[in-house]
């Protein structure tokens, strides 16, 4: 069953994925992780989970208080140190953000949710 979110004004379903590739290998994958968590905490995202592979990491989450924009200029400028970034990255909408969903959703995209 999917995960319904109440809010004053609203109710909603499902979430957000954020996917970012890097060019060369992430040397630094706690701290790039630790570096999303605390994005994650400053903005308040509901539900957010983090994964970092080897050249690339994704960003599960709700949000009702920050607009997308916002947030990836934030995630952009944090994550600089941490590696040579694509010019290019994934947003888009998730089914659910609960983790058994985003297992299936990772492993669709051939990766392991244990690994990240």
């Amino acid at each position: 069953m999917r995960k319904t979110y109440k809010f004053k004004h609203s109710v909603v379903q499902g979430g957000y994925m954020y996917c970012h590739k890097s060019l060369n290998k992430i040397e630094n994958k706690i701290g790039l992780k630790n570096a999303l968590k605390a994005i994650a905490k400053k903005f308040e995202l509901i539900d957010a989970t983090v994964k970092v592979y080897d050249n690339v990491f994704f960003l599960f989450y709700l949000s009702r208080k920050v607009s997308s924009d916002v947030l990836i200029k934030k995630i952009l400028k944090n994550i600089y140190s941490f590696g040579e970034w694509d010019k290019d990255y994934i947003f888009t909408n998730v089914y659910d953000l609960q983790e058994k969903y985003v297992r299936k959703d990772l492993k669709e995209m051939g990766f392991d949710y244990e690994k990240g």
